[in-house]
């Protein structure tokens, strides 16, 4: 290379490296454009209307289906199972007075008769003692007819053996005593026979054929199926809303309080009739709750269909089939609605819109303002119900309640309804 194309080659490069300074230069100096924050935009939510109701207000809870009546049925003498009813099993039904297992009653068979025959044997020596006795009283009167004046015996205990009297008062006793024998034994043969004074359900089976019983022995766990009960634990807020509710007394209740039952299966909805039957005595220490037991008769009775009393539930659609109405079995998650006040408007809103700020202090709902400004209202819920609240009737009943969550929200701060 000679040296004039060097020349050129370092010209080019200055002028390369000079534009890129004079474009760095210019950068670096060059005014910057003004920026600013865009303006804050109003959270956007969405409302529901209050929705107004009168008339009868339900009081809901929920409880498990427990039976009236549950007892263990045991063995009252002992011996082998000798014979075992088909109701016998878990799951099985029997009537009252029912046999439902029977010990086998040889030995109690063999100890009636031989009872039948002491009070036999007994009944002979009474006879034997009697007769003995009368033979002593004509002795003594033939003694007293011959020497005109005889002595008369005397009180004591060996004056009243002269006539035979301990004889037969001893011959009596043992009568007695046989014929209590006889009682126990014609006690203990029925009591081979094992049985219960009403209509239930095996719960367990717990003693099979063939099984040696001692006396105190369970052989099944049992229940009765005239009626079902329901204990619905409710806060003392829900329980004032039952007006009479302390009248009920178990037997006769003043108050005649209804109460429907419901239980969904293969999804479809069920419902019973039933009434508040009692009260319990006390306050629950633990949840501060107040126990009402609901009963319900006949709980497996398939015929009987009651409407659901639920006004939030529309009744179902007109359908080509019957369902298939199941039992209220033991064991069963139930809802109960308690029929409260009759009197009064109370007011509905979504779940989602009452809002709890503090323990100390009372729940609020969001309401609008103007259709721009948030404003916090307290209230007093009376009950949740699935997705909705009751409540008092404290709000206009032209209020709109926002139902959106907000993460950030203060008291009358500007929003955008949703149209």
């Amino acid at each position: 290379m000679d040296r004039s194309d060097l020349t050129w080659y370092l010209v080019g490069a200055g002028i390369l490296v000079g534009a890129a300074a004079i474009m760095f230069v210019l950068y670096a100096f060059a005014p910057q454009a003004e920026t600013s924050e865009p303006p804050p935009q109003s959270p956007r939510v969405s409302t529901t209307p209050v929705e107004v109701r009168a008339g009868s207000l339900l009081v809901r809870g929920t409880g498990t289906v427990q039976p009236v009546r549950e007892i263990q049925l045991t063995a009252e003498v002992g011996g082998r199972l000798a014979d075992v009813s088909d109701a016998l099993v878990s799951g099985g039904r029997f009537a009252a007075g029912e046999t439902l297992a029977r010990i086998d009653p040889s030995d109690y068979r063999s100890a009636l008769k031989q009872a039948e025959a002491q009070v036999t044997q007994a009944k002979f020596q009474l006879l034997q003692a009697r007769e003995e006795a009368g033979a002593a009283r004509a002795d003594y009167e033939r003694v007293q007819e011959r020497a005109g004046a005889a002595p008369a015996p005397d009180s004591t205990e060996l004056g009243r053996f002269v006539f035979n009297e301990p004889q037969v008062a001893r011959a009596e006793a043992n009568l007695q005593s046989a014929k209590a024998s006889l009682e126990t034994a014609r006690t203990n043969l029925e009591r081979t026979r094992l049985q219960v004074p009403f209509d239930g359900m095996v719960r367990q089976k717990q003693a099979d054929l063939g099984a040696y019983l001692a006396p105190g022995t369970p052989v099944a766990t049992v229940y009765g199926t005239e009626a079902a009960e329901i204990v619905v634990s409710l806060p003392t807020r829900k329980a004032a809303l039952i007006r009479n509710l302390w009248a009920t007394t178990g037997q006769q209740s003043g108050a005649k309080l209804p109460a429907t039952v419901t239980t969904t299966y293969g999804g479809e909805e069920f419902a019973w009739q039933g009434r508040v039957h009692r009260v319990e005595g006390a306050v629950s220490e633990q949840t501060r709750t107040v126990d009402v037991v609901v009963r319900v008769p006949d709980p497996y009775d398939q015929a009987m269909r009651v409407p659901s009393q639920r006004p939030e539930r529309p009744p179902a659609a007109e359908r080509s089939y019957t369902p298939e109405r199941p039992p209220l079995a033991v064991g069963t998650y139930t809802e109960v609605d308690i029929q409260g006040r009759q009197d009064g408007t109370y007011h509905v809103v979504p779940r989602r819109a009452v809002h709890t700020r503090t323990p100390d202090q009372p729940p609020v709902v969001w309401t609008v303002q103007g259709d721009s400004m948030l404003v916090e209202r307290p209230v007093e819920p009376i009950q949740t119900v699935e997705e909705q609240t009751y409540l008092a009737p404290t709000l206009d009943p032209d209020t709109r309640v926002i139902t959106t969550d907000l993460r950030v929200q203060t008291d009358s701060m500007n929003i955008r309804v949703a149209r």
